[in-house]
């Protein structure tokens, strides 16, 4: 009689079940797909069953895998990021519109050994960038702003005033009543930890009752190394504050503004234990003003 071995968890078993589960993606198998996942965490919005059968019955689907990063690892749980690519065509060939839901997407990932399975504890995406037939991501904002985006144009107006030409619109994320939009160098595009990122957070309101009192709230309840008001008004403030996060110092930039729209938060963060250069801090900093004078002008 042979008695089945406890797994182990290492770098080959890593890449093997991220290829086994884009194949048994691929070939629109989804009870052995549900099966690579812990029983207790087949909820999430991946695996919903409706939209598998929808996706599968419409197209045939080929994967790529472009990177793969290990965060955490030993013998029974692992924490790790990767990235792939979908492309989608039509199993009808006369339903194609040129609208397939080409995409690249990145994920991060948590296994564990318990019993006699290595299972998948978490998958959550963290970026998508949208591809056009050929495969090409797409221009601009275009690239990642969702269809179901609501509140993009209220973001639009200071993402043109405060940007960075080497940054590429990286990731999305909507909630129910915010959204976020961030930019990244565009060789860390798919990271999961980037060396430097800009964001764009969108808020229907400001949970504070005043910004004075949101920025005081930012600084008193985050442990920081260094803080500095730059500047501060009734509907604004720009803040500058230095911290230790993994292990590496961080050095932001903060707006945040209330308008007649919302309110909005845009940081400039830099991290690996690097200061922002002087030119660029000066630059932001320029260019934050330059959006609070658009404020002041329209409220």
């Amino acid at each position: 009689m042979f008695f089945k071995r406890k797994p182990k968890i290492n770098e080959k078993t890593i890449k093997e079940l991220v290829l086994k589960l884009e194949t048994t993606y691929s070939d629109k198998e989804i009870e052995p797909l549900l099966r690579m996942f812990h029983p207790d965490h087949r909820d999430i919005s991946f695996l919903n069953h409706f939209t598998l059968m929808m996706n599968f019955q419409i197209y045939n689907i080929t994967s790529e895998i472009l990177n793969l990063q290990l965060l955490d690892m030993n013998e029974v749980e692992a924490s790790f990021t990767y990235t792939r690519k979908h492309m989608y065509t039509c199993v009808n060939e006369g339903d194609e519109n040129g609208t397939n839901p080409n995409n690249i997407s990145s994920y991060f990932v948590q296994l564990k050994v318990e019993g006699k399975s290595i299972w998948i504890m978490k998958y959550a995406r963290y970026s998508e960038l949208f591809l056009d037939v050929e495969g090409k991501i797409l221009p601009g904002e275009k690239a990642v702003v969702p269809p179901g985006a609501v509140y993009y144009g209220h973001m639009k107006h200071f993402i043109d005033i405060i940007h960075l030409e080497h940054f590429k619109p990286a990731t999305y994320l909507t909630y129910t009543d915010s959204e976020f939009i961030g930019f990244y160098p565009e060789e860390e595009r798919y990271a999961y930890r980037t060396s430097e990122k800009l964001t764009f957070d969108y808020f229907k309101k400001m949970e504070a009752g005043s910004i004075e009192e949101h920025t005081n709230e930012y600084i008193e309840g985050n442990t920081l190394e260094y803080s500095d008001i730059l500047m501060q008004e009734e509907n604004y403030s720009i803040i500058e504050t230095k911290f230790k996060g993994n292990s590496e110092l961080q050095h932001e930039l903060i707006l945040s503004m209330l308008t007649p729209d919302g309110f909005f938060m845009v940081r400039f963060l830099k991290s690996r234990n690097a200061p922002i250069e002087e030119e660029l801090r000066r630059r932001l900093i320029e260019q934050m003003k330059i959006a609070t004078t658009e404020l002041a002008t329209s409220v």
